[in-house]
């Protein structure tokens, strides 16, 4: 069920962070040429409100850089994840998530995934075309993690917070756990979110679709991952960074923003 969404309020959203195997679907030329894939990606503020504005052609400035940094993985005007290759994180550990992306590169799948549909296995599972597919706001991702009310709380808990380490390291992958690199998605089943989400607590940080401040500057992360300890890897922590900004411990999932009905 590697490709599967779960419904959540009014929208679904991917059950797993997206894995090296399903981002090597985009690493194609024709995407990278592709314009309309790189612009006009929705602006959320940092209320998770839909901003009149969107981003332009911000991203794509931003491509046409990297794909002339010599210091960057580029074949055949692909931008490879900047860990593609590395033993711990790439394409050869092919369902852990992929990392070494930005927030442009993030959305630029959600825009691609959403246009090929129906050639992508998601569409085999019978889901309907949604409306679009972006990052998840910060309220949608802890809606999908049981709510964030409880400061204390972790994706797993119906109640009482979680408090001792052995039963963190039990249901995510975080720097106590000493295995220093990421996961496969499923690896943690007793970590799942009341939905039934995975990999919500720890293994990465997952980029949002909304703006972390008033000044607009950085985007969200939520999540924690394998580089942080237990603490920032409960559902109420927010992390920030730019959208350029790429590392070993930074993935995401996907949000189908609305489902047709019928």
């Amino acid at each position: 069920d590697l490709y599967s969404f779960v419904s959540v309020s009014d929208f679904a959203i991917s059950k797993y962070p997206v894995t090296n195997v399903q981002y090597q679907r985009f690493l194609k030329s024709d995407n990278f040429k592709n314009k309309d894939l790189w612009c006009n990606f929705q602006k959320f503020d940092e209320n998770n409100q839909l901003m009149k504005e969107d981003w332009g052609e911000k991203a794509w400035v931003w491509l046409q850089k990297e794909l002339q940094d010599k210091d960057n993985d580029v074949q055949d005007g692909v931008l490879f994840p900047r860990y593609w290759r590395n033993p711990r994180f790439g394409i050869n550990r092919r369902v852990v998530p992929v990392v070494g992306i930005s927030w442009y590169e993030a959305s630029a799948y959600c825009k691609w995934l959403h246009q090929n549909w129906d050639d992508p296995e998601e569409d085999r599972l019978g889901m309907k075309k949604p409306d679009g597919i972006r990052l998840p706001t910060g309220r949608e991702w802890a809606l999908s993690a049981g709510g964030d009310e409880d400061k204390k709380r972790y994706p797993w808990d119906k109640g009482t917070a979680t408090e001792k380490i052995e039963e963190i390291l039990r249901r995510a992958n975080i720097s106590e756990s000493g295995i220093n690199r990421t996961t496969p998605v499923w690896m943690y089943p007793d970590g799942k979110s009341p939905h039934g989400l995975m990999d919500m607590s720890g293994n990465v940080w997952e980029w949002q679709a909304n703006y972390s401040d008033k000044d607009h500057d950085t985007l969200g992360l939520r999540g924690g991952s394998w580089l942080g300890n237990g603490g920032n890897a409960r559902v109420s922590i927010r992390n920030n960074l730019l959208p350029h900004y790429w590392s070993s411990g930074l993935g995401f999932r996907v949000v189908a923003s609305s489902l047709p009905s019928g």
